[in-house]
């Protein structure tokens, strides 16, 4: 297990990006923010900078920038495919405000139908499960998997089996209480009206 420290960030995402690029398969569970992946620069900036109000505006910048780009990774290498399960309240948490949220889920919709790749389900609001303990993500890259865990006090990358395990069975906990695509897709464009009234 290896954790950062608030100097070693920005060695640790590019380490992380790398982890990323080289993944074959990646599978997000994100209960209360749009996966990193798939925000837009408005949105991201406004997450970023909620989650860590005395970052410099540069910086947050920067930061929104390298989110926005890690989409295109999906695209270098046949076969790689990407998998976010979302929680319902992501659709509506106002994350820079309804017309930052109304554009966030535009291009989340824009990415599902033009990005054969990708793979975005909801998880509906209901009873308790595993993955209530916070997000994840799995990128399996041969011949193992790692897992990167990210809270206010750290970012982590865990790749021992035993570590592992545990967030392999909240993954399934969760895809399987996940709503299929195409009504996740139906759960996404009813929060993107709803929200675009209030914009």
């Amino acid at each position: 297990m290896k954790t950062t420290d608030p100097q070693s960030l920005d060695e640790h995402l590019h380490r992380l990006l790398a982890i990323e690029t080289e993944a074959d398969t990646i599978t997000g569970w994100h209960p209360t923010l749009m996966p990193g992946m798939l925000q837009t620069a408005d949105y991201a900036r406004a997450a970023i900078g909620a989650s860590a109000p005395a970052m410099a505006p540069e910086d947050v910048d920067q930061r929104a920038a390298d989110r926005m780009a890690r989409i295109d990774t999906l695209g270098r290498a046949a076969g790689r495919t990407a998998r976010f399960i979302i929680g319902e309240d992501v659709l509506a948490q106002s994350v820079g405000g309804p017309a930052t949220l109304a554009v966030q889920l535009d291009h989340l919709m824009n990415l599902i139908a033009l990005r054969p790749s990708l793979e975005v389900r909801v998880l509906p609001r209901g009873a308790a499960h595993p993955g209530l303990a916070g997000a994840f993500t799995i990128y399996r890259a041969r011949p193992g998997r790692s897992v990167f865990v990210e809270n206010l006090a750290s970012t982590t990358v865990l790749n021992r089996p035993e570590h592992l395990t545990s967030f392999i069975h909240a993954g399934d906990h969760v895809e399987q209480r996940a709503a299929s695509p195409a009504d996740s897709l139906r759960m996404i464009e009813a929060a993107r009206t709803r929200v675009a009234a209030h914009a």
